[in-house]
């Protein structure tokens, strides 16, 4: 409703979501004994209380994001305006600000299926997307190295030893780095159309299978404490 009074909508899209984790709207009661664990939970009582009071002032990012798409430019235009952009609005409790496509040029893979080196990785995607002159650079890797020695390789191979231990390493996600939004979304509807699960897709959002079952393709990494929001251990 709120960015409707911006302008008349095309379309709108949630991604990220896990109505499977979701308890519910919790009761007064709940959230009340939720918040009282968060602040109990840590080395102790005052360090605790002092990471609750850091996350009360600290602007926290859920894992669920959207993308609209407006019918006229004046819509796109007030909804993505400094004070939608800066300041943001709040829907059912949830800070949310506008964000503008011309930013948006990296995609994240996340949930790599183990065994499966990076090298691999860039070629699989390779595989499909050069054909349609769309070149992507791999960075921000995590989760590499199960199963080497990394201080020996380095040892070992000299010089370009890193280089070589990223080659054959497992990263659990990868960030996916483009020129600009058009090509990084050209190359996400190829992804999608490619190695999309529809099934698992309405249930868990952006899940694609082209690089084995449950990686998915993101517009933002999802956020270490994501599960806490999916299942409202953590409230605003």
């Amino acid at each position: 409703d709120i960015y409707s009074r911006c302008g008349p909508l095309e379309s709108v899209q949630l991604f990220n979501l896990r109505p499977d984790l979701d308890p519910g709207r919790l009761s007064k009661k709940q959230m009340k004994n939720r918040r009282r664990k968060h602040i109990m939970n840590g080395a102790s009582s005052a360090s605790a209380v002092d990471n609750y009071a850091q996350q009360r002032n600290t602007r926290p990012r859920t894992p669920v994001y959207g993308m609209i798409t407006f019918k006229t430019a004046k819509g796109y235009k007030l909804a993505t305006s400094p004070e939608m952009s800066i300041f943001g609005c709040v829907i059912r409790r949830h800070p949310v600000m506008s964000i503008k496509p011309q930013k948006l040029t990296t995609l994240y893979v996340e949930n790599i299926p183990p065994n499966l080196f990076s090298m691999e990785v860039e070629y699989k995607l390779a595989k499909f997307l050069q054909p349609h002159h769309i070149h992507v650079s791999l960075d921000g890797m995590r989760g590499v190295g199960r199963g080497f020695d990394e201080r020996r390789y380095y040892f070992a191979n000299g010089i370009n030893a890193k280089e070589k231990y990223q080659e054959f390493s497992e990263p659990a996600s990868c960030e996916l780095k483009f020129e600009d939004f058009n090509t990084a979304m050209a190359a996400y509807q190829l992804i999608k159309e490619e190695g999309a699960n529809d099934e698992e897709e309405n249930a868990n959002g952006n899940i694609v299978d082209f690089l084995g079952n449950g990686c998915q393709l993101h517009w933002f990494r999802t956020p270490a404490d994501g599960m806490q929001f999916w299942t409202r251990e953590r409230t605003f």
